[in-house]
């Protein structure tokens, strides 16, 4: 299975694809979610989890999470799939509210994420507030 889904596959696969992807199994569902995380970056100091079974609800076939170190909130990147037709960008705080969907993305693209995951690195930093964090992230929406 190594290396089937590469990026240009990625950015070409449809929702139904994602979920046979899932339904095939643990195994595959580990696959796809490493292929995605192949091409992030987290931030300097923050964690990167993808999700294999349900530890996050297991809505998407894919979703991977990133946490900076401080755990004040999360920025969770979530595949197509019977949920969305698009891929999902969502801010979550530690405490589930504020909760926003930050960015949509019809096709996979990781260098739109990874401006996102360095520009909130950023506001973090600089102690924006998860409220002043969403509203600007959200004003790139595409």
């Amino acid at each position: 299975m190594r290396d089937i889904i590469t990026t240009d596959v990625l950015k070409t696969m449809i929702p139904a694809e994602m979920e046979d992807w899932r339904d095939s199994g643990e195994d595959f569902r580990r696959e796809l979610t490493h292929a995605v995380m192949r091409d992030l970056d987290a931030p300097a100091g923050w964690a990167m989890n993808g999700e294999y079974r349900n530890e996050y609800g297991g809505m998407f076939p894919v979703q991977v999470r990133f946490t900076p170190a401080s755990g004040n909130f999360q920025l969770a990147l979530c595949s197509p799939g019977y949920v969305s037709p698009d891929w999902l960008v969502m801010f979550i705080s530690a405490s589930g509210h504020p909760f926003a969907v930050v960015r949509t993305l019809p096709v996979f693209s990781p260098e739109n994420i990874n401006y996102i995951l360095s520009l909130t690195a950023l506001f973090h930093t600089d102690g924006y507030s998860a409220a002043s964090i969403i509203s600007i992230l959200q004003e790139g929406r595409e």
